[in-house]
């Protein structure tokens, strides 16, 4: 028998007698402590206990996808201890205290985040004696006799009334307070992908960056590449904002920060988010089942919240990788506000690393700035490429009262590029500058009426400006001189209030009215003094405001069955046009661990990009923003069927949807589709496809893998004899197998995908009777080769104090392992050949290149 042999045997065997002695172990209990430690790994948080509080305690029935919540009060029921929440990283164990004779005690808890509370008032108000629970939230009474009633309050919370008689007297009991909410349960799957990714009852998928286990080549958890490996979401271009939802371009996405609409949601071109992930404590991802609340888009919907409670103790972190640096600062501002200070800024413009060259690489082929590089073969000329990025954030928490709460909030994203080309004795000079911005500022007031009634209004300003100029001359012979400019800018306002009613036990139903200011306007120009006929100014601005009115209700019975049912109604002033659009999503548990849904919704958009011509050689940033205006751009609508089943058993995960998309409206200005006679035409898009999702934990590891498909057709009756053809982001199949492996204070991510290339139109020669003719072949009737990557990344955590205020993190992550040279897209040319023949030429644009990244991040809680 080989060594080899014996080294299987060997494994197999040692393998059986760990899962012996797991399974006799399981069968009596796990210690606690064993089960603190792990958690302490998964969660990043740290247990404070006594060993003799948790000698001989043993838990039956772990299953480590459930969230950190249920787990401990699973515990607290099996052990009788109290798990109280120190703060957002400490948990303390504490024993139980006895009740002595006569006195009555107990402890108060919040009814979901099981945190004790300190201040709670007990009381029996017929004897006018009471108390206050302490810091770990206990309390004593006595005199309490059997026929009292007890009254629990606290500010906030749902009083609770009960006889004493009716409470055990053997044991100090722990009574659960309920905070008042218009919100019900939402989540279904508490680890979808891996933890800190969850789905909803209501379709939506909830990212949660803080609590995120590592995924394949991110060693940060970025928000829009993180969204990009939900089942149905493609980026075909490999940029972070490039989010394409079942069949939907970018533009057609609503893209929310604290409830601010954000129209350039990315740095350095769409390689990287625009929002910091570090402040970040929920993103919602909807594909399907969108609230009537979500107007103005005809896609997808991202939804993006920092922290809204007050911060009692500081947090601060300061990190950075290969592309760029980062901080924030949380603290409180006395008991009742709290601040919150961030700032990112990319490091190009001080030194270049390789992740950054990799980047650009991609970024700029094919550009004026790629171009001039492979043309100055000798290095005549002189070259200067300056480009940075930044954004800033501020955000400010204030309880105006019991049941009030304000949030103002600021937010500033900025990408500059100044590239300069010529010689170096001032003859000849080319500079091409851009920069573009959003701001924003918002407001939101929450309001608790009462236990059942709750209100939320916000108020938000959105800046969106882009400016880009090119001036170009030579002031020795031949002289000549030409310039180019595009101005593209929107300005918005925003007010929005609904009313939330919570009526009986499962039942809510939701009011709201929402007005949405617009000034659209761009500026597209060019200059030539060798042609000044040819010289053109294009300016087009535009106004609307779109008013709104939708009521939302919901009907929740636990997981066993939800029903979700909205109505817009929404007039656009500029179009003069008005909508009724139902929106509906119920799910149905039809046996145990298996659950079916359904989803329909009408949508509408007056607002998307078109294509510009005037700034093509440039080759960056060649879209801009425009309203509708009834003819050339009319208004998009879209309507989407779609069904699916979910399982979810142990540690296996199930998911399934089938989804069918139509819209309308599209123009082939925004689809760069050719159209007879070059005229501009309107058309349809239809998107059907199925997505597809099996996840499966053993312990420390976690595999997943997805797989879509997806069909998307256009239809311009002026092109093609009126015949759908293939849309130009159609992706047909995608795989994607992902792992993840912890061991210790390590995690690993490794993940692969497949998918196939996106289409094209050939552009075809031939001789007519001795005439050189070139004419386009089908439309999009072509592919590029499939697409391939493996993507790889690790991160390590420490602490850096003894009292583990202090922590580090490092990590490191592999893009595109393989090097591999995946096209993307491609174009057609003609050149001057040799005999002043015409030669056809084509153009690849192609992925990213291997591309390492390192990360390294001090944190302070």
């Amino acid at each position: 028998m080989s060594f080899r042999k014996l080294q299987v045997i060997g494994l197999l065997f040692t393998m059986l007698m760990v899962n012996n002695i797991y399974s006799q172990t399981s069968k009596k209990g796990i210690p606690l402590k064993q089960i603190l430690q792990k958690l302490e790994e998964l969660h990043q948080i740290k247990f404070s206990y006594s060993d003799d509080v948790i000698k001989d305690k043993l838990i039956t029935k772990v299953s480590y996808d459930d969230s950190l919540e249920d787990l401990l009060l699973k515990f607290e029921e099996q052990s009788g201890l109290i798990f109280k929440q120190a703060t957002e990283r400490y948990i303390l164990v504490l024993e139980k205290k006895k009740p002595r004779p006569g006195v009555l005690c107990g402890y108060i808890k919040d009814i979901f985040s099981k945190e004790t509370i300190e201040g709670v008032s007990v009381y029996i108000e017929e004897k006018k004696v009471g108390v206050f629970s302490d810091e770990n939230g206990y309390f004593e009474l006595k005199q309490a006799e059997k026929n009292d009633i007890l009254i629990i309050s606290y500010g906030g919370y749902k009083t609770i009334k009960k006889t004493v008689g009716s409470i055990d007297g053997n044991d100090c009991k722990t009574f659960e307070i309920e905070e008042y909410s218009s919100e019900l349960d939402e989540v279904l799957i508490n680890s979808y992908l891996v933890n800190g990714i969850s789905k909803n009852k209501d379709g939506s998928i909830a990212i949660k960056p803080q609590q995120r286990d590592i995924l394949p080549g991110l060693t940060e958890p970025d928000i829009l590449q993180s969204v990009q490996l939900l089942p149905g979401v493609l980026s075909p271009n490999e940029t972070s904002s490039g989010l394409h939802i079942r069949g939907g371009t970018p533009d057609q996405n609503l893209v929310l920060f604290d409830g601010i609409r954000i129209y350039n949601p990315a740095h350095f071109f769409g390689m990287i988010s625009a929002f910091n992930p570090y402040i970040i404590e929920e993103v919602n991802v909807l594909s399907e089942g969108v609230g009537a609340q979500y107007g103005n888009h005809v896609s997808g919907v991202v939804d993006i919240r920092t922290k809204s409670k007050v911060a009692k103790e500081i947090s601060a972190a300061f990190g950075s990788n290969l592309t760029h640096a980062d901080a924030f600062l949380k603290m409180p501002l006395g008991k009742k506000a709290s601040i919150l200070v961030s700032g990112r800024r990319s490091l190009s413009d001080f030194f270049e690393t390789s992740t950054f060259q990799s980047l650009a690489k991609k970024v700029f082929q094919n550009t004026v700035i790629d171009q001039n590089e492979k043309n100055d073969v000798d290095q005549v000329f002189d070259k200067n490429n300056r480009f940075y990025f930044q954004d800033f954030n501020t955000k400010l928490n204030l309880e105006i009262g019991e049941n009030d709460q304000l949030m103002l909030h600021q937010l500033f994203v900025s990408n500059k590029l100044d590239y300069r080309f010529g010689l170096s004795d001032g003859s000849f000079l080319q500079t091409d500058q851009l920069d573009v911005k959003n701001i924003g500022l918002g407001a939101n007031w929450m309001k608790q009426w009462d236990e059942k009634l709750s209100q939320e209004t916000t108020v938000y300003y959105s800046d969106y400006d882009l400016n880009y100029s090119f001036i170009g001359g030579q002031n020795v012979d031949p002289v000549f001189s030409q310039s180019s400019l595009k101005k593209n800018s929107i300005k918005e306002f925003s007010f929005k209030t609904e009313l939330k009613n919570q009526f009986r036990k499962n039942h809510q139903i939701g009011y709201g009215f929402e007005l949405i200011n617009n000034d659209v306007a761009y500026n597209l120009g060019r200059t030539y003094s060798f042609a000044p006929d040819s010289d053109y100014n294009i300016e087009e601005a535009s106004s609307s405001t779109i008013y709104a009115l939708y009521s939302n209700y919901i009907y929740e019975n636990e997981d066993k069955f939800n029903i979700r049912i909205g109505l817009r109604n929404t007039y656009f002033s500029l179009e003069k046009l008005f909508f009724v659009t139902p929106r509906i999503y119920t799910q149905v548990k039809v046996f145990p661990n298996f659950w079916a849904n359904f989803s329909y919704e009408k949508k509408q958009q007056n607002i998307s990009q078109i294509i510009e011509f005037s700034t093509n050689d440039f080759g960056l940033e060649n879209y801009v923003w425009s309203l509708s205006n009834k003819n050339e751009i009319p208004i998009l609508k879209s309507d989407q069927f779609s069904s699916g089943l979910v399982f979810r058993k142990n540690d296996w995960m199930i998911d399934v949807n089938a989804y069918h998309k139509k819209i309308d409206g599209l123009t082939s200005l925004g689809q760069s589709v050719a159209t007879n006679a070059n005229i501009i035409a309107n058309g349809s898009s239809t998107s059907k496809g199925i997505n597809f999702l099996l996840k499966k934990r053993f312990n420390d590891y976690t595999s997943w893998i997805s797989y879509s498909y997806g069909d998307t057709k256009f239809t311009f009756p002026q092109t093609n004899e009126g015949n759908p053809f293939s849309g130009n982001n159609d992706i047909t199949h995608r795989l994607r197998w992902s792992h993840n492996y912890k061991v210790g204070n390590f995690d690993f991510s490794l993940g692969w995908v497949y998918r196939t290339g996106i289409p094209f139109t050939e552009v075809l020669e031939r001789n007519n009777n001795g005439t050189q003719e070139f004419f386009f072949g089908d439309i999009n009737g072509r592919r590029l080769e499939s697409y391939q990557r493996l993507d790889f990344s690790s991160t390590y955590q420490f602490n850096i104090s003894k009292n583990k205020k202090w922590k580090g993190k490092l990590g490191v992550s592999f893009l595109n392992i393989f090097d591999r040279s995946n096209k993307l897209q491609r174009s057609f040319f003609l050149t001057n050949g040799q005999n002043s023949n015409v030669v056809l030429g084509t153009t690849d644009t192609v992925s990213l290149g291997f591309t390492p990244n390192v990360m390294f991040r001090i944190i302070y809680n």
